[in-house]
């Protein structure tokens, strides 16, 4: 004898939401251009913000001089620097570079300069050493 077959009762409605695949959004094409490809071995690069104290430190440790020396030396080329970019000058300095004010404007009473600084690879050259200066500090041993 065959077997009855039950008819289905009907599925009952879900109370969740149907899941819906996500898609990625692509970045805009001009991104593409703009943004560095990424390695995932290197750990990501930390803006560095050098203070006048740490600056100071390092004038003092290059210069082989005393703090308050240092301190004095650092705060009279910072202001005679200052000075001759709100003048409009345009310095040219072999360490560091040459210095020009692209746009200057104020607000709130504070002066904005936007400076551009061109470092030719011969003015990094001529800052890692001259001729005269020998490339060790050091006195070699006497045998």
């Amino acid at each position: 004898m065959a077997k009855a077959v039950k008819p289905k009762a009907p599925a009952k409605p879900s109370t969740k939401a149907p899941r819906i695949p996500r898609v990625a959004k692509s970045a805009p094409a001009s991104a593409a251009t703009l943004s560095v490809p990424i390695d995932p071995t290197e750990p990501p690069q930390t803006k560095v913000v050098v203070n006048k104290k740490t600056f100071v430190e390092r004038v003092m440790i290059s210069a082989g001089v005393n703090k308050g020396q240092a301190r004095q030396m650092s705060e009279a080329v910072l202001k005679v620097l200052g000075e001759a970019l709100s003048e409009g000058e345009e310095l040219s300095i072999p360490p560091l570079g040459k210095l020009k004010i692209n746009r200057k404007l104020e607000k709130n009473g504070d002066e904005i300069m936007v400076v551009k600084l061109r470092r030719p690879s011969g003015m990094l050259a001529d800052a890692r050493g001259d001729e005269k200066t020998p490339l060790s500090p050091l006195a070699e041993d006497e045998d």
